[in-house]
């Protein structure tokens, strides 16, 4: 892994938008306990607002963390996996815009359904290449790529990989997201 001196400017606010990003969810999660228990806000629109945080999240890291030296303009990768790369974030992205417009401009319960159905089929897809990586010899990371994160959990220290923290955070928070809207 890169040091933090030898990463550029780019590279160093992407990392820091993470774990800033990471504690605004954590106040939304709070935030929607009290929506729930305590506010008279509908399910559906406490559930909108959580998806809708989630689709910011799935267009605007990948933006900020994969277009620096860690992914799209990675010396170590070959010009064959940069494309896939870029085309994959501008498929997340437009996949974000999606969800954001179904859920707020054109509401409907169709529209929610099929918003839900986008954010799971990334995740999903993202679960399936994890596990057969394998398969085709793929890794998390790279050399020169995104640092895990260090978690410090009942004083046992843990890395994580980025990537597996978000998914499976928004798994959990997707699941969620459907429990409050779903079984409310």
């Amino acid at each position: 892994m890169l040091k933090n001196q030898e990463r550029s400017g780019a590279f160093n606010f992407a990392l820091k938008a993470i774990d800033l990003y990471g504690k605004f969810m954590g106040f939304i999660i709070l935030w929607s306990f009290w929506a729930v228990f305590f506010s008279g806000l509908e399910s559906i629109l406490i559930g909108k607002i959580i998806f809708s945080f989630i689709a910011i999240g799935l267009s605007f890291m990948p933006l900020l963390v994969d277009f620096n030296e860690s992914h799209a303009t990675n010396p170590l990768w070959t010009g064959h996996a940069r494309f896939h790369l870029v085309w994959q974030v501008c498929a997340l992205i437009f996949t974000g815009f999606s969800i954001l417009t179904l859920l707020w401009i054109f509401p409907s319960f169709n529209n929610l359904l099929i918003s839900i159905s986008l954010i799971f089929l990334w995740i999903i897809c993202f679960l399936l290449a994890w596990f057969s990586m394998p398969l085709y010899g793929g890794k998390l990371t790279d050399v020169n790529g995104v640092p895990p994160m260090n978690i410090n959990l009942f004083g046992r220290k843990f890395e994580i990989d980025r990537n597996v923290h978000g998914i499976v955070s928004a798994t959990i928070l997707c699941t969620y997201a459907c429990m409050i809207i779903f079984l409310r």
